[in-house]
């Protein structure tokens, strides 16, 4: 027993605050997820004419592999970010697949039954529901999307521009390659 006025046992610990601690459950961040994102940022893929920005997603166009869907989900996280409206829909296997990597937008996610364009008439419904003056941004390469087009500004961000519909092509307003810009971001990370 001490006498007092000496170190305390206390001070043999070191003393933190447990915000600054690193949450064990919180994903990693994806390198070439972030240097995507900080491409997209950059891109003007919105017109920016005072139209509502309508985001539409196709998750089933957006297959990769695990690593690569992560990163093209971390771009629309991005962009749903700066959209006014988002809408995102795929069957239930491209939905499961895609959640843990929404962000925010996990919940809101529409999982679809099995067929073809299912998903694209859900986006599509959703488009039509929003008033004009619209600007739309659509993750897909399938040709149903074409006719957004008569209502305003159509941006393309297709998965693969060898898998992009004619139809979508002509249409468009603006394309933009996501496999280019993943090679892009690739190229900008350091090597080891």
């Amino acid at each position: 027993m001490g006498l007092g006025g000496g170190p305390s046992e206390w001070d043999e610990y070191e003393w933190i605050s447990l915000e600054d601690v690193p949450d064990p459950d919180a994903p990693a961040p994806d390198p070439l997820g972030q240097a995507l994102r900080a491409l997209v940022r950059d891109y003007p893929v919105w017109a920016g004419q005072g139209a509502t920005r309508v985001l539409l997603v196709d998750l089933d166009n957006l297959r990769a592999a695990r690593g690569r869907l992560r990163a093209r989900l971390d771009v629309v996280v991005e962009l749903a970010r700066q959209a006014d409206h988002v809408v995102l829909a795929g069957q239930a296997g491209a939905v499961a697949r895609s959640r843990p990597w929404l962000a925010e937008f996990a919940a809101a996610a529409q999982p679809v039954a099995d067929g073809a364009d299912v998903a694209d008439h859900v986006l599509l419904a959703a488009a039509a529901a929003v008033p004009d003056p619209i600007e739309v941004l659509v993750v897909s390469n399938d040709g149903i999307f074409a006719d957004l087009a008569e209502r305003g500004d159509l941006t393309i961000l297709s998965p693969g521009m060898d898998a992009l519909s004619d139809r979508l092509h002509g249409a468009a307003s603006l394309l933009v390659d996501l496999a280019a810009l993943e090679r892009e971001a690739a190229a900008s990370l350091p090597v080891g």
